[in-house]
């Protein structure tokens, strides 16, 4: 299959609700998944004709009693969760009200009162990306309120995110973003006391001036999961540690720069752990050059099947006119766009074969073992890398099992006829499916890491178990 870079942005252009219908938008959302979506039909042999339509009536009567447009984009989300949990979305283009009201929060009595406290707990002041906050409970909640930011969209005084206390005693989050509107994040989790890590290493918080000082291997632990970068560690004379924080395209050159650097000392170490938690995806091209590294023998690919539609082919002929891509990618997509325009309504497959076969001339003798950390939100490109990668005898796979979201995959984008919405959807469907499918499921590691092993011991336990192999 030939590797592009699929660059999708989901900062939607912002527009205000004039009038709008939710059972119109609802209408054109189904008409246009049902007829360009590559995994609908899978979806629906999967769950039945007939849950889907009594999903279809359930919606329609939640649609009907929307309040307002936010309230419509909700239950059509809820729409779009049948199908599938990765590679589908629906972005709100219309400008809502933010969250830009300042608080009086006044650090420096924020600061006694914290110095008076004889025990630290999750009140005090923590630093994040860009961000310096107050967290300050509040009721049954904690409250963080921006004390200094490098964006100018930001003031002090400002709620910047919450925290709320769950009846089960977890944590969950309200986590307002650069442009003020909401994520709700479902998981926060004490890495230690003067680290907070929510959604799963999605963002981490520091404590600023801690009583307490953390361990060395908590701090390395926030040093990986906090770098936007790839990066090469020594962590002693037998092992090495690759991090890979995102396979995006964007991040390539980051990615061969940090590995051509560092190859001398990755070649003659005879263990290596690459660390990819938290790495949602990207490009394929973006990690071509660590497979040589870890190459034993040949890597078989299992190709995929393009759903032909005039609105998916339309994409083929953005490429072509994309002065981004090279003279061969931009030859294969007008190859592609001819060879879809000629089996409307078909799954078409474009490559010559239906399994490929990467073959290298050479085989490393170091490193011998690699151990590959994964856990719950890699996805997409990074469950592809790790198809190919544990293929290789020298590689084992450590962790918790990946997020599943690879069997329906290039996405694609168009909006509503009234620019409310815009519609993220699947333009292909692998061809491992019916009898090897990721999605729902997700890779497997090699060795399971419980809940009894801090995520911040996994690189420690990882070392420790090659060396002693």
């Amino acid at each position: 299959m030939k590797k592009l870079a699929f660059l999708l942005s989901f900062f939607p252009l912002i527009s205000t609700a004039s009038d709008y219908s939710c059972e119109q938008e609802f209408n054109w959302l189904k008409k246009t998944f049902e007829n360009n979506d590559a995994g609908f039909q899978y979806a629906l042999s999967q769950k039945g004709e007939k849950n889907y339509l009594e999903h279809n009536k359930a919606s329609l009567k939640a649609i009907k009693n929307a309040d307002d447009i936010s309230d419509c984009h909700q239950k059509l989300q809820q729409w779009l969760l049948f199908f599938r949990e990765g590679h589908i979305g629906l972005s709100l283009n219309v400008k809502k009200e933010s969250n830009a009201s300042v608080h009086n929060f006044n650090k420096t009595e924020f600061q006694k009162y914290l110095n008076n406290k004889t025990k630290e707990d999750i009140e005090g002041i923590w630093r994040l990306p860009s961000y310096t906050v107050g967290l300050k409970k509040e009721g049954s909640n904690y409250n963080g309120y921006v004390i200094d930011s490098t964006n100018s969209k930001w003031q002090p005084g400002q709620l910047k995110l919450i925290l709320n206390e769950e009846n089960d005693g977890t944590y969950k989050a309200t986590y307002y973003m650069a442009d003020h509107s909401i994520r709700h994040v479902d998981s926060v989790d004490f890495i230690d006391q003067n680290h907070l890590s929510l959604g799963n290493n999605w963002l981490t918080l520091s404590r600023q001036n801690p009583k307490e000082e953390s361990k060395a291997e908590v701090l390395q632990y926030v040093q990986l999961m906090e770098s936007k970068t790839p990066l090469v560690k020594r962590l002693s004379k037998e092992t090495a540690l690759l991090r890979i924080p995102s396979f995006s395209y964007t991040d390539k050159k980051h990615i061969d720069t940090v590995i051509r650097d560092n190859l001398e000392t990755i070649l003659n170490t005879e263990n290596l752990i690459i660390d990819i938690r938290g790495n949602g995806g990207g490009s394929d091209i973006s990690y071509e050059e660590i497979l040589p590294i870890i190459y034993t023998n040949p890597i078989r690919n299992v190709g995929v099947e393009f759903l032909s539609t005039p609105l998916n082919n339309s994409r083929m002929l953005k490429f072509i006119d994309d002065e981004n891509f090279s003279d061969d990618d931009k030859k294969w997509a007008k190859e592609g766009y001819k060879t879809l325009q000629q089996r409307p309504g078909q799954f078409v497959n474009l490559d010559a074969q239906s399994v490929s076969v990467k073959k290298l001339e050479n085989v490393n003798p170091l490193p011998k073992k690699v151990g590959i950390l994964i856990d719950e939100s890699n996805g997409s490109t990074a469950e592809q890398f790790l198809l190919a990668a544990k293929q290789s005898y020298k590689v084992k796979l450590l962790g918790a099992p990946t997020r599943g979201v690879l069997d329906i995959s290039n996405m694609h984008q168009v909006d509503s006829p009234s620019k409310n919405l815009t519609l993220h959807y699947s333009l292909s469907k692998s061809l491992r499916i019916p009898e090897m499918t990721i999605d729902g499921k997700g890779i497997q590691p090699d060795f399971y890491l419980d809940s009894s092993i801090p995520a911040y011991q996994w690189v420690s336990y990882t070392r420790g178990m090659l060396e002693e192999m």
